[in-house]
């Protein structure tokens, strides 16, 4: 549990009034220091920037990042020794002081000039200089700057710091932000703690980023976000996945709503908020706190990590704010929140990269413009409330005029709401929601919805990013009628029949086992979903279809022998389920596809209601799993190189076909596959080599070890990646298979990643040989679902 941030409450007038001064001193630091103006729109490979105070995580995310975007990493103290044949030390020792500032200036412009695509470059120190500063402004116009800061009290651990350089260090921070156009908010990652590598000494270890598993997925994330790196992509290969369609484009999706007032004077687990929450979570600026940058940085690092869902970033209440629990000053303790100030923190909202910030549609147009013109990939939400609307309000002009007004801007999308005063406005807004429907298209999506204990039920038919809130913030608030938590706002659309009542199954020979039901039904009643979720055990296709024949048929995740005997009765599949060759996962179509997949896109975003199944869609998940445990249990030194990482799948199932895959997705192209009957395994092998064929790779990108007694093929490097997929159990009456590894296949001098994906034991002969003391000293672990883990040893 991260701690939470806590304002401290004055204890008298005077008390007050002296943090008012030491805010107010902090807004105009805001106007003097401002981010560098930037449209945050770059070519896909544009090189990338870090820049931050030592002791920030610079190099450890620089490693991270050039794994993840497969760059070329490049520090400053690196290329200064290229540059000049010295150290930075034996050069200033050599030379002086005023020739290593100059000769600083040169390597810098130099290592951005001569490298600008394809590679993360790391900053030192130098990037103080005021001649850096100006060279980085620049280089801001058409590349990611990225501010790497971090928790001052951290730093000081880990350098050792005194008060004094601690704070000559936190001077920089204004210095880094004036000079880029991103700012990233390095959370520390107890991971290190577990693996026993948090102190200074340890950060000095080349393998030292192996262990932030936490900020591996944090800073990956943030880097596809800002590059724009497989944008799109999803709705390409698998067009009913949720990751295809962005929130905002999905029916009835619900924003958590978060204040920050809330979260500085009440003890709250952001991590209780992570099940039951929203589709997005809003963090409202409702109050001014000491150093409001940082603080929205942190916070915005927090709900990242421990929500994962989109972020809203908005300002509400604009020139009517107050200090928190300051009775008895009365003007005195008012806080100038202008149109400006709530751009600048705005802005910050994007130098963070958030998903969404909402402005306000009544500020000026100019205020309105410097954002939209620096938005990056960021959407924008233009935002009105009226809270004392006049009567009839959703029916006045000035209602379609704000609508209007938003699409002029070019916002992303438009949130109008207003205080229910009788119940007639209930009804007068489904009349607006008709008349903006009739506007030409393309349509700004809208949202919009009455406030108040009378307009609840607005929330619950609003489509988009409806507000709710959550169990766990009604224990530290006063109770309210006027806001729904996502389980009560879903149980009112099934109630309304808006969404159905539908089954879900896990079908195949041998799920009698299987935890699914008993996770799926836990899921549902979090989330008020009146779902039932089953076991279908049958090994039969036509038993198969009769069930997703029935109207209340909401699909089904298939095992042997389903995966591959399903497909020829599929209609549409994935991009990876064809890919493939077979499915783990199989959903009802209520109107057929189109060749150009737009209707699967458009049934993505509908209500999932119960009719007539008139086509079957087929999907494959289960390499996604395998992907992220191998990402989250490799070590840098094991990253994939496509020209010399080897893998090595034991079986040639369902699963050996997804597990292939994954490691083709990760870039691996020499990959060996063995399993005890050889023919099916040359079967695997062609399918994926004929498929790679048409992509144009060099093959064969599969190959097949005939026995276990062969050597491991010359030339190439023992295998890093090593995945079995063999069943611990009968299948359809065929014998159990007893595979031990042979030694010559574990011969890596790096070590590497094995995965079991044996569904019913975690203790399999795999695992029991790996953890023999005679031949290794690798820990084995539960990865992603069922998927086992281990460290090959080195």
């Amino acid at each position: 549990m991260n701690p939470p941030i806590m304002a401290a409450s004055p204890t008298s007038d005077m008390e007050a009034l002296q943090d008012r001064n030491a805010v107010l001193a902090e807004i105009g630091e805001l106007y003097r220091v401002k981010s560098p103006q930037s449209p945050r729109e770059f070519a896909p490979n544009a090189t990338i920037v870090l820049v931050g105070c030592r002791g920030s995580g610079k190099r450890s995310l620089g490693f991270i990042g050039a794994i993840h975007l497969g760059r070329r990493l490049i520090t400053e103290d690196q290329y200064f020794e290229e540059v000049t044949g010295l150290s930075r030390k034996s050069f200033l020792s050599e030379h002086g002081q005023q020739e290593f500032k100059r000769k600083n200036i040169y390597a810098l412009q130099k290592i951005l000039k001569e490298n600008t695509s394809n590679c993360i470059i790391e900053c030192g120190m130098g990037s103080l200089a005021r001649e850096a500063q100006k060279t980085l402004k620049g280089y801001s116009l058409s590349h990611p700057v990225v501010h790497i800061v971090r928790n001052f009290n951290r730093i000081r651990y880990l350098l050792n710091l005194s008060e004094d350089e601690a704070r000559r260090l936190e001077h920089a921070y204004s210095v880094h932000r004036s000079c880029s156009n991103f700012e990233y908010y390095n959370l520390h990652d107890p991971s290190c703690e577990a693996n026993g590598t948090d102190s200074p000494l340890d950060r000095a270890n080349p393998n030292y980023s192996f262990g932030l598993k936490d900020a591996r997925k944090d800073f990956s994330g943030f880097l596809d976000f800002i590059t724009n790196n497989g944008h799109g992509l999803a709705a390409l290969e698998n067009p009913l996945s949720i990751g295809a369609v962005p929130p905002e484009k999905r029916q009835y999706t619900f924003a958590l709503s978060l204040s920050l007032s809330d979260l500085i004077a009440s003890k709250i687990d952001l991590s209780e908020l992570e099940s039951g929450g929203g589709d997005v979570v809003e963090l409202k600026i409702d109050t001014w706190t000491a150093s409001m940058l940082s603080v929205i940085s942190r916070l915005v690092a927090v709900i990242r990590r421990q929500i994962g869902v989109p972020i809203i970033l908005s300002v509400v209440d604009v020139e009517n704010h107050t200090k928190p629990d300051q009775p008895g000053v009365g003007q005195e303790a008012r806080i100038p929140f202008t149109q400006e100030i709530a751009v600048i923190l705005l802005e910050q909202g994007l130098r963070l990269g958030v998903d969404y910030i909402a402005m306000d549609l009544n500020f000026e147009d100019r205020n309105i413009r410097r954002p939209l013109s620096e938005k990056g990939m960021t959407k924008v939400i233009a935002h009105y409330y009226d809270g004392r609307p006049p009567t009839s309000g959703w029916l006045q002009p000035d209602r379609l005029a704000l609508y209007s007004r938003a699409q002029f801007f070019s916002f992303d999308m438009v949130r109008l709401v207003q205080t229910a005063k009788t119940l007639k406005d209930n009804d007068d807004i489904k009349i607006f929601w008709e008349k903006t429907a009739a506007f030409p298209a393309p349509h700004l999506p809208l949202i919009a919805y009455n406030s108040g204990s009378i307009g609840i039920e607005t929330l619950a038919l609003n489509k988009i990013f409806s507000p709710v809130t959550h169990s766990v913030l009604t224990r530290t608030r006063t109770s309210t009628t006027s806001r729904l938590t996502s389980e009560e706002a879903l149980r009112k659309l099934f109630d309304k029949s808006i969404f159905q009542h539908l089954h879900f199954y896990i079908s195949g020979a041998m799920v009698s086992y299987s935890l699914s039901p008993a996770m799926h039904g836990a899921a549902y009643k979090v989330c008020g979903m009146p779902h039932d979720y089953t076991i279908n055990q049958t090994s039969s296709v036509e038993a198969f279809l009769r069930l997703a024949n029935e109207p209340n048929f909401g699909g089904s995740a298939t095992i042997q022998p389903l995966r591959m005997d399903i497909v020829p009765h599929l209609s549409a599949v994935s991009y990876h389920a064809h890919a493939i060759g077979s499915v783990n996962t199989v959903v009802p179509l209520r109107t057929l596809p189109s060749s150009s997949g737009q209707s699967l896109a458009q049934q993505a975003t509908e209500p999932k209601r119960s009719g007539p199944c008139v086509a079957l869609y087929g999907d494959n998940t289960d390499w996604i799993g395998i992907m992220t445990s191998i990402r989250r249990n490799g070590s840098p030194r094991n990253a994939v190189q496509p020209s010399k990482t080897t893998g090595l799948i034991i079986g040639a199932g369902g699963m050996a076909r997804s597990a292939i895959y994954a490691l083709i997705r990760l870039g691996c192209r020499k990959i060996f596959i063995f399993n005890r009957t050889v023919a099916n395994a040359i079967a695997v092998a062609d399918h994926f080599n004929t498929w790679a064929g048409q992509l144009r790779f060099d093959l064969p990108v599969v190959s097949v070890l005939r026995s276990r007694d062969e050597p491991w093929p010359a030339g190439l490097r023992p295998p890093t990646l090593i995945v079995s997929c063999l069943p611990v159990h009968s299948v359809e009456n065929q014998p159990v298979p007893s595979f031990e590894m042979p030694e010559q296949w574990l011969q890596s001098p790096t070590g590497g990643v094995i995965m079991e994906l044996a569904y019913r034991h975690t203790e399999t002969l795999l695992v029991r040989q790996i953890r023999d003391p005679r031949l290794s000293h690798g820990v084995c672990s539960l990865a992603t679902k069922y998927l086992g883990c281990a460290r090959i040893p080195k």
